[in-house]
């Protein structure tokens, strides 16, 4: 996988510190908002008990504790490396996908416990979308060193695969395709973004048939570089397809036709995938990014929580350069927000962990 353009300093977990040493990180890393400090340097009952509380991230409505231990089982029996994807099922399980080939699908309930693990043919397994199709489910994962998107049921029978082959006339040289993620639409017509290949997005019919391609590598505002997810966009009621613009640090919408329509500017996340909210926040999105935060945005594409990191600052309108806070992640790749709000999160290069579960402090159902 591509290395982030930004460098991280080590990340060093609070939650085991003395109170005295929370206090003196706290002052280092710089001011927050009033709750999230007292939260922070409080938590009397959980310091009596030699740790402190869960760490608050976050700001506003949308304040989360992170839950690290929610979903470590076993690594002997279900060892992951890389987790790249998550989602959730029918049956309400939350299935993440890792590039570990022991067991490239794992599933848990809501509340962490282990369900099952299976695959074991995805070796740079990347991208995960679970769609409905009529009355069932098809699991579309993203292989980028095996050039495919392979079409399978939930039991891992395969269905059918996109290939570099469906691609090939648009490369001098296929070696150069490597998706990275791909979007469905109802009718079953599918996009494909060769995040670590040649920055196009590629348009395919019900049949894995090639339409077109738009983007490319640039830097003009139709042109990407490393479109490393792309999202059906249904919220204006006309569906859109949002490109994650990572190495460019944008989200870029564009007509299903491949047409450019607007961009929306991001600086120092790289986002690398997102997820919506439902019931009353259906208009908002969880933007994650693999310099170490996930965004909340609102119906107006306006920073409104950055879990994670510092607070967002706008000045004229303009979003000013994120930056983290107490390094909770490491690099977030992937994101999913359950009907309750809640965020679980998967990461790519970050010691081999498994997802963490945020808990909003106050649930958005109702």
């Amino acid at each position: 996988m591509n290395q982030p353009g930004k460098q991280l300093l080590s990340r060093r977990s609070l939650l085991w510190s003395a109170p005295l040493a929370m206090a003196g990180a706290a002052a280092t890393l710089g001011p927050r908002a009033a709750a999230s400090a007292a939260a922070a340097a409080t938590a009397d009952k959980s310091v009596a008990a030699g740790c402190v509380a869960p760490e608050l991230l976050g700001q506003g409505a949308f304040q989360y504790h992170a839950n690290r231990f929610w979903g470590l089982l076993d690594r002997k029996r279900y060892p992951v490396a890389d987790c790249h994807g998550i989602c959730e099922d029918r049956d309400g399980r939350i299935v993440m996908l890792t590039n570990d080939t022991h067991n490239n699908l794992i599933a848990y309930t809501h509340a962490g416990q282990f369900r099952a693990a299976w695959e074991k043919r995805f070796p740079a397994a990347h991208g995960l979308d679970i769609v409905e199709h009529g009355d069932e489910e098809r699991y579309w994962i993203t292989d980028h060193d095996r050039q495919l998107v392979s079409i399978c049921t939930p039991d891992g029978r395969e269905l059918r695969v996109i290939g570099a082959d469906a691609v090939k006339q648009k490369y001098a040289d296929i070696g150069r395709y490597h998706p990275t993620n791909s979007a469905t639409l109802p009718d079953g017509q599918c996009y494909v973004s060769d995040g670590y290949g040649s920055s196009y997005v590629h348009h395919f019919d019900p049949d894995g048939r090639y339409i077109s391609s738009f983007g490319g590598e640039g830097d003009a505002p139709e042109q990407l570089r490393t479109p490393h997810a792309v999202w059906i966009d249904t919220r204006s009621g006309k569906p859109l397809l949002l490109v994650c613009d990572r190495s460019h640090d944008m989200l870029k919408w564009f007509s299903l036709a491949g047409e450019f329509l607007r961009m929306v500017a991001v600086p120092g996340l790289q986002p690398s995938n997102v997820a919506a909210f439902s019931g009353r926040y259906s208009d908002h999105l969880a933007v994650c990014g693999l310099n170490g935060m996930v965004l909340i945005m609102d119906g107006s594409d306006r920073v409104i929580s950055c879990v994670g990191g510092e607070p967002p600052e706008y000045r004229d309108g303009k979003l000013q350069p994120l930056s983290v806070y107490n390094y909770t992640f490491i690099h977030p790749h992937d994101v999913y927000v359950d009907k309750a709000g809640a965020l679980y999160v998967v990461q790519w290069a970050s010691n081999q962990t498994y997802p963490i579960k945020l808990e909003l402090l106050q649930s958005l159902v109702g």
